[in-house]
């Protein structure tokens, strides 16, 4: 049989949130990398890097109108996007893999989803249908951490953010906010020598100029000679299943990702 050309469009987004555009990238403006793989051997068949060069590349102004689960997202031609192209002869299963966002390595995730790709059959590059394959990336970003548990007072901030960036406001004060404060928990937990643990609720930052950010002082849980071996922020977002981790103590790099080896060595040839 003849091998035709085939197109499939990938766009990553954030579980609830929007497109990976411009507050999910990078300094050279990538905001997650996209690949294709045979789902049996796992050899990388095609890849490519979002582009969020584009100010307007997280979406269309209505992305976040409530749509019908049987209709596509909005989408527009400045929405981010990775095309990746394969020669097939026969309906062909494909695993589809995206990391990020880039903005963050550290906070990146993994999400995936195996399709069929038929011959000739182009999926997202017709103006009639021009979503594609969106793979929602699950989780929340959390940064700028800062906190100090050394003294009789406990205290934390955290800067946490959905996968796409896109911030937590106030319900308070940003009625109607798509990502109210009142939708998320963050906390500070640490780990004792003693075996308790140790949990600090944070308070949404309502500083002006503040964006996004969670802060706390408490009072020390822990008997004074008791040390703390590990500290994280937690984060969650309930009603969508998000959740995201940070941790503090001790410092060491990453453990790496259980990732194809192809995908694994072009991640880490991207600098990631």
């Amino acid at each position: 049989m003849k091998k035709q050309l085939t197109t499939l469009l990938v766009r990553p987004a954030a579980r609830g949130g929007k497109y990976l555009g411009p507050d999910a990238a990078n300094a050279s403006h990538q905001s997650a990398l996209v690949f294709l793989l045979n789902p049996v051997t796992e050899e990388l068949v095609a890849y490519g890097v979002a582009d969020a060069s584009n100010p307007l590349s997280a979406g269309p102004a209505d992305l976040m109108s409530p749509v019908s689960r049987s209709a596509p997202f909005a989408t527009d031609n400045k929405t981010v996007q990775v095309q990746l192209s394969v020669d097939i002869s026969e309906p062909t299963d494909f695993r589809v893999l995206v990391f990020g966002p880039l903005s963050h390595p550290d906070q990146a995730r993994i999400a995936q989803a195996d399709i069929t790709v038929l011959p000739g059959v182009n999926i997202g590059a017709s103006p009639q249908n021009p979503e594609g394959l969106v793979i929602e990336v699950p989780g929340l970003c959390i940064s700028n951490v800062q906190a100090d548990w050394q003294s009789s007072e406990v205290s934390c901030f955290a800067k946490v953010t959905m996968m796409c960036g896109c911030p937590i406001r106030s319900a308070v004060t940003n009625p109607g906010w798509f990502w109210p404060d009142t939708d998320f928990s963050v906390q500070l937990v640490t780990y004792m020598q003693s075996k308790a643990v140790y949990y600090y609720t944070l308070d949404f930052d309502n500083t002006p100029g503040v964006i996004s950010s969670f802060t706390g002082q408490w009072p020390n849980q822990a008997a004074p000679n008791d040390k703390v071996e590990q500290a994280w922020i937690y984060a969650s977002e309930p009603k969508l299943g998000n959740q995201g981790k940070y941790r503090i103590s001790p410092l060491f790099p990453q453990l790496p990702l259980r990732l194809p080896p192809d995908v694994q060595r072009v991640i880490l040839e991207a600098g990631y």
